[in-house]
């Protein structure tokens, strides 16, 4: 018997035929949010003061990386400082700008309020996660510092002369 016939009307060394399978419709896209000319005009000062803001940050960031690169041909560790110090506000600087940009497009464009708007929250996201882990160590190293002045104090080996402290009354 002639396998050409088991598979039906095609011919020898053909592949099966695949069925035609139904092509998936798209979802249907809700309409596109716009704000208001009045929210947009919101969002455009903020946008504008967030620009200026992350501006002076780069710039400002940017001088003081000078100032590190020329204190590192003079004092090494005092160039190191500077240099690590203004990497936090460069970040702050250019996230800001990011998301001075975003909300701008949010003013600029029509039908891409919310992708616009969820790009600046992501910038803010970044900024902000940024200052909070900072705090959280500056807070650390404050606590640190002050244990360790209460121990050397009370070991004795930060002595704070008593003799020379005096406490003035006034008198009524």
């Amino acid at each position: 018997m002639d396998q050409s016939m088991d598979l039906g009307s095609q011919p020898a060394g053909q592949p099966p035929e695949k069925p035609p399978q139904a092509q998936p419709q798209p979802k249907p896209q809700p309409p596109a949010y716009e704000f208001s000319a009045n929210q947009n005009e919101t969002i455009r000062v903020l946008a504008s003061r967030m620009k200026f803001v992350g501006i002076f940050y780069v710039a400002v960031s940017v001088l003081f990386g000078f100032f590190g690169l020329v204190a590192l041909l003079f004092a090494p560790l005092v160039g190191i400082a500077y240099l690590i110090a203004i990497v936090p506000q460069l970040l702050i600087g250019i996230w800001t700008t990011n998301a001075a940009s975003s909300f701008r497009q949010i003013v600029d464009t029509k039908g891409h309020d919310i992708p616009s708007l969820m790009n600046a929250l992501i910038s803010l996201r970044k900024l902000y996660t940024l200052q909070f882990w900072l705090l959280i160590l500056a807070l650390i190293f404050i606590v640190l510092a002050i244990a360790a002045g209460i121990f050397l104090w009370t070991s004795g080996l930060l002595p704070i002369p008593v003799e020379s402290t005096t406490v003035t009354m006034l008198a009524l």
